[in-house]
């Protein structure tokens, strides 16, 4: 078992033994009041964990974060950040159909989470780039200052031939982060 696991496994055991505790037995607090001090110490460890694998895979130490993200998964199943992240690994690997897996099992958690739609949107292209203005146009939606996939919609749309409106997304990418202005257009 990783360490990050049994310490985030060792900090909830601890948390309901302490708990469960009274001075005497008669002050003990009920079950129904424990939940949410243990629910607390419980999002307090996944969120350790999360944090743990963001500073993993930002030092390039991609195995770990996924080794990570997988224990954030088995403390909270619909975890949108280790579904994410884990789609992020697997994209960087070349993984596509587990990355498409991830990003859905992320969306399935947050139906609008932008950088997931993204992304997506990014491994639709190849198979259907309509498809993929739809992803696009829902991860700016949910972000509306996130450039990039204001750059990737517009550069979508001018490849089908609706200049435009790609002019304008274009416009409105490179308005909101000028270093866009240097994003070569995908070839599809």
């Amino acid at each position: 078992m990783p360490s990050t696991l049994r310490s985030a496994l060792a900090a909830l055991a601890l948390t309901a033994l302490l708990t469960g505790c009274g001075s005497d037995g008669s002050d003990a607090t009920p079950a129904a009041e424990e939940a949410p001090s243990a629910s607390a110490s419980a999002a307090a460890a996944v969120d350790t964990l999360v944090q743990t694998g963001l500073e993993q895979l930002a030092a390039g130490d991609e195995p770990a974060a996924a080794g990570t993200f997988e224990n954030v998964l088995a403390l909270d199943p619909a975890n949108v950040f280790a579904h994410y992240n884990l789609g992020v690994i697997a994209q960087g690997r070349g993984d596509d159909a587990g990355a498409m897996a991830a990003y859905d099992a992320a969306l399935a958690s947050d139906a609008v989470f932008g950088p997931a739609l993204y992304n997506k949107a990014i491994l639709t292209e190849a198979s259907s780039l309509e498809s993929a203005i739809a992803l696009y146009r829902q991860a700016i939606e949910a972000d509306s200052e996130f450039a990039p996939a204001f750059m990737r919609l517009g550069f979508a749309l001018v490849h089908l031939g609706d200049e435009d409106a790609g002019a304008e997304f274009l416009e409105q990418g490179i308005a909101l982060d000028p270093s866009m202005a240097d994003v070569e257009a995908p070839s599809y």
